[in-house]
């Protein structure tokens, strides 16, 4: 009997175990290299590029950034404050429906207030983008739980990359990097993440094309 006491003491004055490094790393980079996070770096070099005014440019990227990260991110943060969302991420599949329609709403604002402001084209491309990516990443989130991660970030280095040149290529690193960190959190699988990075890089291609730099 004082064996056995002796026993569960010794187990339970264990210590617990601490997670893996690659766990560690994995959670760092999901969330330095997250959509709120990305936007605003991604935004202040679109809005910059061969900007006349600089002043002027770097107002309406507090713009674009209001209606393409902040606002919706305020919306998720109360979102999760009163248990409508499990999390910042929005992990589970079936509660990305609503954030879904208010990023795009959002978006669509914000794409409309440039419009009638004549605010700088590449920024009205940025928006145009995220309306249109919103929209195909909520109709294919009914099904299938793409990676946003992966799809956000593969956008806004492919548009650096099409303003910036090759200088900016080495940035895909860190595409690869987010869906590495998304599989291994066990928030996507591989198929996920590579379907969410190629749909956008092929959607801002198609985009750029179609409406030049």
């Amino acid at each position: 009997m004082s064996n056995h006491l002796v026993l569960n003491t010794s187990s339970q004055s264990r210590p617990p175990q601490s997670k893996p490094v690659h766990i560690h790393i994995a959670r760092l980079a999901s969330t330095i290299l997250s959509p709120i996070a990305v936007s605003l770096p991604s935004v202040i070099l679109v809005a910059l590029y061969h900007a006349a005014n600089i002043a002027l440019a770097l107002f309406y990227a507090c713009i674009v950034l209001l209606f393409l990260s902040i606002g919706p991110m305020i919306y998720i943060v109360i979102g999760v404050r009163m248990g409508k969302f499990t999390d910042t991420d929005v992990s589970v599949r079936s509660q990305r429906v609503a954030p879904f329609l208010f990023g795009l709403s959002s978006s669509i604002l914000g794409l409309l207030i440039l419009f009638l402001t004549h605010g700088p084209k590449n920024l009205i491309t940025v928006l145009l983008l995220a309306s249109i990516s919103g929209i195909l990443m909520m109709v294919i989130t009914f099904w299938w739980k793409i990676s946003l991660h992966a799809a956000s970030l593969a956008s806004s280095v492919t548009l650096l990359t099409i303003l910036y040149g090759t200088i900016i290529l080495p940035a895909f690193l860190l595409v690869a990097l987010v869906g590495w960190s998304r599989v291994v959190l066990h928030r996507h699988t591989v198929g996920q993440v590579i379907a969410g990075a190629t749909v956008n890089i092929l959607l801002v291609v198609v985009v750029v094309q179609l409406r030049g730099i």
